[in-house]
């Protein structure tokens, strides 16, 4: 028979004790956890419609009957609350349990619902307790990545590279773009990825100009671009990267958006290293392309931080607020052009900030040699 460790393993309590800091400073005497990669983040435990309580010295989960040997597997030091009726009562019984007067709650990721019927239950009970909205705690705290993590990202990488290839393999025009996406999460999940970062963006011809497509019937035609965006999920972690193949003999001016492209992005990767900002991070690769004259064809940010989350911060781009790169973030560069009605080049890898500078964790192949496929 297996056994179950009884306590956190060894990556969890320094994460937690992140976050007991931030409740000291912020005169908290704890904080509920609604956003399920936060929980999954600090308890291991990665199910579905639970809500964390952390406090000073204990750590509560509500959750229900689905979920009751899911947490005894995957985080049994967790004290379990199990729902009976509404959630809000659940929480107001551990909330109570707690003895706690001030908690915070992440405004970004719980609902006016959510807030307004754990109000009401707490004043049906006369329980006094203050709850404080708080912005972008847990975001900051995952936004730099510990060694575990780092780890099971590669892996992640390790899975969508793998099953790109094996796209690529077997890849022939007359294929659609639903029957490329469709393949390629196979490929994945029969590599160990539990799921995709977010629905495969497969975009042939003229659509590759939409930065955001889905894929339709559109079937691959020669003399055409075809965009692949994509990412796998592993243990909870997403990886994200883009590849645009040139199929036959594109355009000249197809081909030199392409190298500007792929200028762009080596030059920005090259210039990443701790205390760089994020929005001098996206000029550097913004310059290349607004120099070759393409600059309002570049409309979004240079990257994201990926972790538990797709999206997660930094943001590097120009319209957002600024702040230093650290070791240990995790970042996409991903610069694209876009020509409406005629195609568009995207090219994007995943970026660790090393103490020195930048690891490139992804390496498929993104030459103009590579790109073109006869």
């Amino acid at each position: 028979m297996k056994m179950v460790a009884r306590r956190a393993k060894s990556y969890l309590p320094p994460r937690q004790q992140q976050l007991r800091a931030t409740m000291a400073k912020e005169k908290l005497d704890g904080i509920l956890l609604t956003h399920p990669p936060d929980l999954a983040y600090l308890t291991d435990f990665t199910g579905d419609d639970s809500i964390g309580l952390i406090t000073a010295k204990d750590f509560f989960l509500a959750t229900d009957f689905r979920y009751k040997e899911q947490a005894a597997i995957e985080a049994p030091w967790l004290k379990i609350r199990l729902r009976t009726g509404k959630m809000s009562e659940t929480l107001v019984a551990a909330l109570t349990k707690a003895k706690v007067k001030r908690v915070g709650f992440e405004s970004n990721f719980t609902t006016f619902g959510e807030v307004d019927a754990l109000r009401k239950a707490l004043k049906s009970k006369s329980a006094k307790i203050e709850l404080i909205p708080l912005n972008d705690v847990m975001v900051n705290l995952r936004k730099v990545k510990d060694n575990h993590e780092i780890q099971i990202i590669r892996q992640s990488i390790e899975i969508a590279e793998s099953a790109y290839k094996a796209i690529c393999g077997q890849l022939k025009v007359g294929q659609t773009e639903n029957q490329l996406a469709g393949r390629l999460i196979f490929e994945m999940r029969s590599r160990g990825a539990s799921g995709t970062s977010f629905p495969p963006i497969i975009a042939a011809g003229s659509t590759s100009s939409l930065p955001h497509y889905r894929p339709a019937d559109r079937p691959v035609r020669k003399n055409e671009p075809l965009l692949f965006d994509w990412g796998a999920v592993f243990n909870g972690y997403c990886s994200d990267l883009t590849r645009t193949l040139l199929i036959g003999k594109v355009s000249a001016r197809m081909r030199k958006i392409y190298q500007v492209t792929l200028e762009a992005q080596m030059t920005a990767i090259e210039f990443l290293r701790p205390g760089v900002t994020t929005r001098q991070a996206d000029a550097a690769g913004r310059k290349i392309i607004e120099k070759a004259g393409f600059g309002k064809y570049f409309g979004h940010g240079l990257g994201h931080g990926i972790g538990r989350d797709i999206h997660e911060l930094p943001y590097m781009r120009k319209t957002s607020g600024d702040e230093e790169l650290s070791p240990g973030m995790v970042v996409t560069v991903e610069p694209g052009i876009y020509l409406p009605g005629e195609g568009g080049v995207r090219i994007e890898d995943d970026v660790l900030i090393t103490a020195n500078g930048r690891e490139v964790l992804s390496s498929l192949d993104k030459t103009l040699a590579g790109a073109v496929v006869d």
